[in-house]
């Protein structure tokens, strides 16, 4: 019996040995070429949803901490938002963004003047990312994807113990600038900034301007922009996506971001990061729960705790990797029919994310359906999930149809005309310059 019993684990760990590397075990190599790694997509199909519950307080109001009326489950909400999503899912889209030029470099169809190439297909996410930010919401973050990509492409032949030293150093910046703006004050605002900007008066508040004609939102999203896409990329945008992806760029050429290792490597990640990350998370939500006006009272705790957002920025920048590492292990237990919608989701992600924009500017401007500013997190999480749906259906059917979501596919069809026409005038101005006079 009990030989009977050490075949049974024998067999049951093979076949799932042989699932895990069915559906994502590739070698590293292997993994750099192919034209579509399912665990990266499921990623960026996670990183998109997840992304979603920390951003929906910015697309339907002006504060991710306020509780306007707080009850048991608009506190819960709040707490949830904390303790789960709130930045646990931009580190991995920023992780995935430093692999994607890895494997865009390795591809077989990618031209031969790669730096060239990437360069415009960056250009071209930066106009996006433009017209993102003034035409539809502020908060966009392909601006920042953007003006960090030469740096990416200059680190693309870095070791992987130089890539991670430089990228957890540019997040101790992050982490550093977070806690102590005193710092940031004193040195690049100072030098950059402080001599010269003048962000002028708010046109109205940002309720007034979603009440308003969409003329008076441009103008409101024009001055907003000001400090959350240009003066705020040396504050924390910069330090927080570069160092995730110099990150990515590591754990990709290890093989761990693709789905490369095995299924013990990932279960221990995912301990690690929770051992590590969860406790400093907690004491950083219950000292948020500290300085909150309306949850504090509500809990019956009102002190303000040191080291509150160093606390909870580096908590969630190590559970991340729990997120990373769970991502995994739900391909490895469910993959096919259950993670395919999600997947599907991430082949879209630049159409989903602006999609998002797009459904709440909708929701709160042109329709009216709901008023701005006005709604709870109980209420924001029953949009989110909504909102979820409407995404994988979409997704889904769309794909069903086409290789590319819409806008994917118009970033990639413009960049190569871009680049062939950009080819053939630098090759006209180069045959010119070698003429005979």
């Amino acid at each position: 019996m009990q030989e009977f019993g050490a075949d049974f684990l024998v067999s049951y760990s093979w076949w799932r040995e042989r699932r895990w590397r069915r559906y994502v075990g590739m070698s590293a190599a292997r993994g750099i070429q192919a034209d579509r790694i399912r665990s990266l997509d499921l990623l960026r199909g996670v990183a998109i949803l997840g992304m979603l519950v920390a951003n929906i307080p910015w697309h339907a109001g002006d504060s991710m901490s306020r509780v306007i009326d707080p009850d048991s489950t608009s506190v819960a909400a709040w707490l949830l938002q904390y303790l789960v999503f709130d930045q646990r899912f931009l580190p991995i889209f920023c992780m995935l963004f430093g692999a994607g030029a890895l494997l865009l470099a390795a591809r077989p169809s990618t031209p031969r003047r790669f730096t060239s190439y990437y360069l415009t297909r960056m250009a071209l996410l930066f106009a996006i990312g433009v017209a993102h930010a003034y035409l539809l919401w502020p908060g966009d973050i392909l601006i920042t994807y953007a003006v960090c990509s030469p740096f990416v492409l200059l680190a693309l032949n870095w070791s992987v113990a130089r890539l991670l030293a430089v990228g957890i150093l540019l997040k101790t910046i992050n982490l550093v600038i977070g806690e102590w703006p005193q710092v940031y004050e004193a040195t690049l605002e100072r030098v950059l900034f402080s001599w010269w900007v003048d962000y002028g008066a708010a046109p109205s508040t940002i309720a007034e301007a979603y009440a308003g004609s969409y003329a008076g939102l441009f103008e409101y999203n024009g001055w907003r922009n000001q400090f959350l896409q240009w003066t705020a990329l040396p504050y924390f945008r910069i330090w927080n996506a570069l160092g995730f992806m110099l990150i990515g760029m590591a754990l990709y050429k290890l093989g761990v971001l693709q789905g490369a290792r095995s299924a013990c490597f990932y279960r221990r990640l995912a301990a690690f990061s929770l051992a590590l990350g969860l406790p400093l998370v907690l004491y950083g939500v219950v000292a948020r729960v500290g300085v909150n006006p309306t949850v504090g009272p509500y809990l019956g705790f009102v002190d303000e705790l040191p080291l509150r957002s160093v606390s909870f920025l580096l908590g969630c920048a190590i559970s991340s990797f729990a997120v990373l590492a769970g991502t995994h292990l739900f391909l490895h237990r469910f993959a096919g029919r259950v993670t395919e919608p999600i997947e599907r989701v991430g082949r879209m992600a630049l159409t989903n994310y602006l999609l998002h924009s797009v459904f709440f500017l909708l929701l709160f401007h042109v329709l009216k359906v709901l008023p701005f500013d006005t709604l709870d997190h109980d209420a924001l999480l029953m949009l989110v999930v909504t909102t979820w749906l409407l995404q994988i259906a979409l997704s889904w059917f769309w794909l069903a149809t086409f290789k590319q979501g819409p806008v994917e596919a118009l970033w990639r069809r413009f960049t190569a005309l871009l680049t062939r026409s950009l080819r053939i005038t630098t090759g006209r101005a180069t045959a010119q310059e070698h003429q005979p006079d």
